[in-house]
């Protein structure tokens, strides 16, 4: 941990800086704290275990596949409004390390969740110091439920878990170039922004949070102007910082090709952050405890209403005590509620068009930077002065934290514990609610089941709503989605056989189900005759609609080749290998279908097309 010396503030008394570490206390408060650490990493890393994919997981690993690693393509992708080449270049990683397998995902959230409990522990040190108030917040932050939907979810998990590594390293750096002066901060804390601009544009949100904990610290270090003092003595810093941003925000205006507002109405907005604001309530004592899975959906916290009562009085009765006896607690409350209010505006504002915002803040989604501001907050309440009322004569001198009795050490640790105990059961809950999704079963069947079928090609398909919920094309379909396994059958917009995957992800045989009818040919014997430069017409029975359409084509070819079948009037050709004889071919069309046209695609290639109907393909 950082133990450099604090440089004076000018016109106050110089104090120890709060990460001074005593080495009597660190030996006894580190390993505790880092055994905490390894508790929340070995809770979450069995959560982790147990997830599989889920909704937009999958679309990143299709693009993934499709485009280069570094392209600008990929990286650079308008996804959703999202700038985040970070998270593309990690999705690209795990994909080509094992395409569509959950186990480098996995390992991606336990290195990412590590990095980020670490950078939490971090920066409470930096406020805290090496003092047994640290386990504290510290416990909050690594056991509390309210970014249990940002992490567990993989894409999700990949803009917020680097938004909390860099917003905790920011914070740190920030906070410790003040009170410094070594530039090294400077630099590692611009470094921690440009981090997270790389994975979740919410790290705008940084900057401000930075500059209040900077103020507070240096309030509380003895400072007579800090808001002066923290531009002062951290303005290499910010200009680092607004360096970041300004090259930022010109790579985001420059590859958006949508905007980021969402064309909603102001009732959703407003549903948003009033439900946002009740969701979180819960979260303050351990909560919600309790989780519901809608189909083809993410867990949505369901919290009794004690629940949300209690951490709404939890809430008001902390903020009023710190409010009136504490120099600077005002601030950091503002700071705290400035931060919820701006994560959740900005998700209002870019998912109004949904109509959900009286359901989506109950999945814990819009909170990870608030899962390490609430920590940082209460490390400040924990260490900030006395108002000069409650303590006379001593309006200018630093605070010194006082040994707490043991009654009140004893009853700090019966409440941390209970939150932890309540902490760990709305997690298992979560888990065991995402266990309704099926999407990882259906893929794992799906995966045995192509590598065991031979290759014969297999038209497309569209997947369950349980696995493409959310998905557009060709995300939600089989060739978009399956094209990244290495072990399966051609996909193409033709075969020999029919065969689907069933709603379980296993390949069943499947029929055709006519619309309509080929009409006989003129032929008796030959039915409709395709000869070398000579394309048949097949008319049908009833011309068909804009849709996608399967044509069987029964033959007697009198060698092999290659036949072309499109709809007459336009349309893709599809090019379909048949052989000598007798045989049947499946043809994929899309659009609208007045006739079918097959022409010769070989030199000397001729067959009579003895049998022939249109429609859609239905598991036997």
């Amino acid at each position: 941990m950082d133990t450099m010396p604090v440089r004076a503030v000018p016109g106050s008394v110089a104090r120890p800086p709060s990460a001074a570490v005593m080495p009597r206390r660190a030996r006894s408060v580190l390993p505790v704290a880092l055994l905490l650490v390894a508790a929340q990493l070995g809770l979450r890393t069995w959560v982790f275990a147990q997830r599989s994919f889920y909704g937009d997981d999958l679309h990143l690993q299709l693009l993934s596949d499709r485009l280069p690693l570094f392209s600008r393509e990929l990286l650079l992708q308008d996804y959703d409004g999202h700038l985040m080449p970070g998270s593309f270049l990690v999705a690209g990683l795990a994909e080509r390390a094992a395409p569509l397998e959950w186990w480098p995902a996995a390992v991606s959230l336990v290195l990412l969740q590590a990095l980020a409990s670490l950078a939490l522990l971090r920066v409470l040190w930096v406020l805290v110091g090496d003092r047994p108030v640290l386990l504290v917040p510290l416990t909050f932050g690594l056991f509390t439920p309210v970014a249990l939907g940002a992490a567990t979810w993989w894409a999700a998990a990949l803009n917020s878990l680097p938004l909390q590594i860099g917003l905790a390293w920011y914070v740190a750096a920030a906070v410790r170039y003040a009170q410094t002066g070594r530039r090294r901060h400077a630099v590692s804390g611009t470094a921690a922004l440009a981090f997270a601009f790389a994975f979740y544009l919410k790290a705008v949100l940084l900057p401000p949070i930075a500059f209040v904990v900077v103020v507070v610290v240096l309030l509380r270090d003895g400072a007579r102007h800090p808001v002066a003092a923290a531009v002062r003595q951290a303005r290499a810093l910010w200009a680092g910082t607004a360096v970041v941003v300004l090259v930022w925000a010109v790579t985001y205006l420059l590859t958006r090709e949508h905007s980021p507002v969402s064309a909603g109405s102001t009732d959703d907005v407003v549903a948003t952050l009033t439900t946002g604001l009740r969701a979180i309530a819960p979260a303050v004592v351990g909560g919600p405890w309790d989780w519901v899975l809608l189909d083809a959906g993410s867990p949505l916290s369901n919290p009794p209403h004690r629940a949300t009562v209690a951490g709404c009085v939890v809430l008001a009765g902390a903020f009023a005590w710190t409010a009136v006896r504490l120099r600077g607690a005002v601030t950091v409350w503002s700071m705290t509620a400035g931060a919820v209010l701006a994560g959740l505006l900005m998700a209002a504002i870019g998912r109004a068009s949904l109509g959900l915002g009286e359901v989506v803040p109950l999945a814990y989604r819009y909170f990870a930077a608030d899962a390490v501001v609430l920590p940082i907050a209460g490390a400040l309440l924990l260490t900030l002065p006395l108002r000069d009322v409650f303590a006379p004569g001593r309006f200018d001198r630093p605070p010194r934290i006082r040994r707490p009795a043991v009654t009140a050490a004893v009853l700090t640790g019966v409440l941390t514990a209970a939150f932890v105990a309540s902490g760990v059961r709305s997690t298992v809950d979560h888990a065991e609610a995402w266990q309704g999704n099926r999407t990882g079963e259906y893929l794992s069947t799906a995966r045995a089941s192509l590598a065991a079928a031979g290759r014969t090609p297999l038209l497309d398909q569209a997947l369950p709503l349980l696995v493409t919920a959310g998905m557009a094309p060709p995300a939600h379909s089989l060739h978009g989605l399956l094209a990244a396994l290495p072990d399966r059958p051609p996909f193409a917009a033709w075969t020999t056989e029919l065969q689907l995957l069933d709603g379980a992800g296993r390949l069943v045989p499947a029929v055709l189900v006519p619309a309509v009818p080929v009409l006989p040919g003129p032929d008796p014997l030959c039915g409709h005759p395709m000869l070398p430069g000579a394309p048949a017409t097949l008319p049908l029975g009833a011309a068909l609609p804009g849709w996608v359409w399967t044509v069987q084509l029964d033959y007697i070819a009198n060698q092999d080749g290659v036949l072309e079948v499109a709809a007459e009037g336009g349309g893709a050709v599809v090019r379909a290998p048949v052989t000598a004889g007798f045989g049947r071919v499946f043809v994929r069309l899309e659009g609208p279908v007045p006739a079918v046209r097959v022409a010769s695609g070989t030199d000397g290639f001729g067959a009579c097309l003895t049998f022939g109907a249109v429609g859609e393909v239905a598991v036997r």
